[in-house]
């Protein structure tokens, strides 16, 4: 299999791993409302017509041009990447994923569906969904292979 071929698997598994649980959450909690998992996880019915911890409400077709925009940027970058190395394959590939989970929602709903909630007591984190963990995942194997030492671009010791 090429690398766009690897690529297209991994954006595919993870947007359907997205939807399916969106789906699933959302087909279980439509008569509950809300489900405590543990202590700090429960998952709860969100409609995020926002961006990033809700930021600028009502602004859907900001986001859906943003999120189309985005892509096309994460294309070009993958196109002048190493595809070979499977950390490029993995990273692009959540990226790509979580872009288009939540693209899905703001196009079929005009919102994208959240439902992981992390709390402490009363304090809780913005609720949450797989296509934004895919994309903080994506986002942070980049770091990693951009900045650990010996990666392409950072200074290597001589001795």
């Amino acid at each position: 299999m090429g690398p766009y071929g690897r690529l297209s698997a991994i954006v595919l598994t993870g947007v359907l791993l997205d939807q399916s649980l969106k789906w699933a959450v959302f087909q279980y909690l439509a008569t509950t409302q809300r489900w405590d998992v543990t202590c700090f996880l429960s998952l709860v019915l969100s409609h995020n017509k926002g961006g990033v911890f809700g930021v600028i409400q009502g602004a859907n077709y900001l986001f859906i041009l943003f999120s189309i925009l985005a892509l096309f940027l994460l294309l070009w970058v993958y196109e002048r990447s190493d595809k070979r190395r499977l950390s490029t394959n993995l990273a692009m590939g959540c990226v790509l994923a979580g872009a288009v989970g939540n693209l899905i929602d703001r196009l079929a709903y005009n919102y994208v569906r959240d439902f992981i909630d992390l709390h402490v007591g009363m304090r809780h984190w913005p609720t949450f969904n797989l296509a934004d963990v895919f994309i903080c995942v994506g986002v942070g194997l980049m770091a990693w292979k951009t900045l650990a030492p010996g990666s392409p671009g950072q200074p290597t010791k001589s001795g």
